[in-house]
């Protein structure tokens, strides 16, 4: 197991990924006029993106092992932790293998956690005199599902989408873009530790302090968090459909239905903007302690599905 975990070429492509990472930041960070302390910022990216790169290939290497690398082990922990190189070997395996392999997922995992490390270093959102270590530990190992769609967000939105920079933007645990990826105009969207569309809320305000907790979640439950999300989404789309036919407003239904009563969406508003949340009509805004039970129903049931489908793969 160790040979596996201190294997000579992935140790190397890490460090390279730490190197590149060191080079970027340097030059980014003299572009924008930090003189010396560019170095330290070098080397800190040069740090979280070579461990970035080494923990997260580490933490698939002992997943796949819990289920002795079998091909039902490679798609359930593909699906689990990198969600869409997961999604591919799941439609594959229908007819025979996965076709990302136990080599491929580890390398996959290895340069996720790298780009996760780089961009952690490069904008400075961790506080090591603080919760800095567990954070950065928990988002290239158990929440590493919603880093993956996190770095698609840092690629979508370079150049665009304007990452918060400076005070009071360092050290708070996560990344804020002003503008960037959005699925609705006017809201934000987080994955992982990554906000974009924040406009300028920054760090403090109302929202901010929402998707924070978005980002919490993630790091808490890991793939539990994101798969519940979406599938609360994906089973309500049907009844919130029908509703709304009936009740002549199938926008607003399916917006508070699929999402404003999703129970993560809940939680986050009812902590940090609960006025955010609100309807004339009652039944379309639901409380936490009708959402949650229904959460708990449709989290049961989509695990069930997807245990027969294991257990037919096996």
């Amino acid at each position: 197991m160790l040979a596996r975990i201190f294997a000579l070429e992935p140790l190397l492509v890490a460090l390279g990924i730490g190197v590149v990472g060191a080079i970027l930041a340097l030059i980014v960070r003299l572009v924008k006029g930090d003189g010396a302390s560019s170095l330290l910022r070098a080397l800190e990216t040069l740090i979280t993106a070579a461990l970035g790169a080494f923990l997260a290939r580490t933490f698939i290497l002992l997943v796949l092992e819990l289920g002795d690398n079998t091909d039902a082990a490679v798609v359930v922990t593909s699906l689990l932790f990198t969600i869409w190189p997961g999604v591919i070997n799941l439609v594959s395996w229908a007819f025979g293998d996965p076709i990302i392999g136990v080599n491929g997922l580890l390398w996959t995992a290895l340069v996720i956690g790298g780009l996760v490390g780089l961009n952690d270093g490069l904008w400075a959102i961790h506080r090591w005199l603080g919760p800095g270590v567990a954070t950065f530990l928990l988002d290239v190992t158990w929440g590493i599902a919603g880093s993956t769609n996190g770095v698609l967000l840092h690629l979508i939105n370079i150049g665009w989408g304007g990452h918060g920079d400076g005070d009071p933007e360092n050290r708070k645990s996560a990344h804020r873009y002003s503008s960037g990826f959005r699925l609705k105009s006017g809201f934000a969207f987080t994955q992982g530790a990554v906000m974009s569309n924040m406009g300028g809320r920054t760090p403090g305000s109302d929202l901010h302090k929402h998707e924070s907790i978005h980002v919490w979640q993630n790091r808490i439950l890991g793939p539990f968090f994101w798969f519940s999300y979406m599938g609360w989404m994906a089973v309500l789309f049907l009844p919130a459909l029908i509703v709304g036919l009936i009740a002549k407003s199938v926008g607003d239904t399916i917006l508070y239905w699929c999402y404003y009563d999703d129970p993560w969406e809940v939680m986050a508003y009812e902590i940090a903007n609960d006025y955010a949340r609100t309807h004339p009509k009652k039944w379309l805004c639901w409380p936490l302690p009708v959402a949650i039970p229904l959460n708990v129903l449709v989290t049961g049931g989509l695990a069930a599905v997807f245990a027969w489908i294991v257990s037919v793969g096996f």
